[in-house]
């Protein structure tokens, strides 16, 4: 099967597609890709392929699409004992309030995220959207700050986690681009929940001062005192600073999605 939505008139549409190993190399996924292609309103699609195949890879390059965004899933245990949290010195930590924080916390991700493609660029409804689902917990929003001069408290990072599991195979899972999507074959929602450092952000004027470290380990220890034995995370592998710290925190490599893209402006 092959599922496209068409809703994104900016980024272009986007689909995935699924090939039952037992149906491959019969051209099933060229003909998915092309039946997707002509329902496209433009000709600009985005395609996803989960897991970083060869097959995938040449299929996608024989169609005309580049490959545009490598984003990769980490994860690590939550048994062992995790290192101390150790914040800059002014800053202090709380959790998030509803009803109260929303403008000021979409202001702090937009300038922690000017530059991404997804994450940047946010408005206030999309934080309204995501506390209706039934994974928000304000607990486990973490939030820094620090006083200005004048004495007032001022955001200046966070750590957004939330918990999979035990809702069923069926569940969403969600990239921290906002891209929904349903789990891999083996990481079906109803297995034993595990936490999600869902976003991780630093005020520009705060970063290399070790603020992201302690923000993430703020969260796993929250995770950890839930009673969670595991915790995954999703960062582009074009971010290799994100990359080398989750590693340094003791997170490895364990799934590879890849976005394909194809349109006018490629050729």
């Amino acid at each position: 099967y092959a599922h496209l939505d068409v809703t994104d008139a900016v980024e272009g549409s986007s689909a995935e597609l699924v090939v039952d190993p037992a149906a491959r190399g019969r051209g099933l996924g060229r003909a998915l890709v092309e039946a997707v292609l002509a329902q496209t309103p433009d000709g600009r699609l985005r395609l996803w392929a989960h897991g970083d195949r060869p097959e995938a890879a040449a299929l996608a390059a024989s169609m005309g699409f580049r490959r545009s965004r490598v984003l990769l899933q980490m994860r690590r245990p939550l048994t062992a004992p995790l290192p101390q949290a150790r914040l800059p010195d002014g800053v202090r930590l709380r959790t998030f309030r509803p009803g109260e924080d929303e403008q000021a916390w979409t202001e702090l991700n937009n300038r922690a995220f000017a530059t991404h493609p997804d994450q940047g660029g946010w408005a206030v409804d999309e934080v309204h959207l995501r506390e209706q689902e039934p994974w928000f917990d304000p607990e486990g929003f973490f939030l820094a700050e620090r006083a200005d001069r004048d004495g007032r408290a001022r955001l200046v990072g966070f750590h957004w986690t939330k918990v999979h599991g035990g809702h069923g195979a069926d569940e969403p899972h969600e990239h921290p681009d906002g891209t929904a999507e349903h789990a891999h074959d083996d990481e079906h929602h109803d297995h034993p929940p595990i936490g999600e450092v869902y976003i991780v952000g630093v005020d520009p004027s705060e970063q290399g001062r070790g603020l992201g470290p302690a923000l993430t380990l703020t969260g796993l220890r929250s995770l950890q005192q839930r009673g969670l034995s595991g915790v995954l995370l999703y960062v582009d592998e074009s971010n290799q600073a994100a990359v080398k710290t989750y590693a340094r925190l003791g997170f490895e490599r364990h799934a590879t999605d890849v976005l394909y893209r194809r349109g006018s402006s490629d050729g």
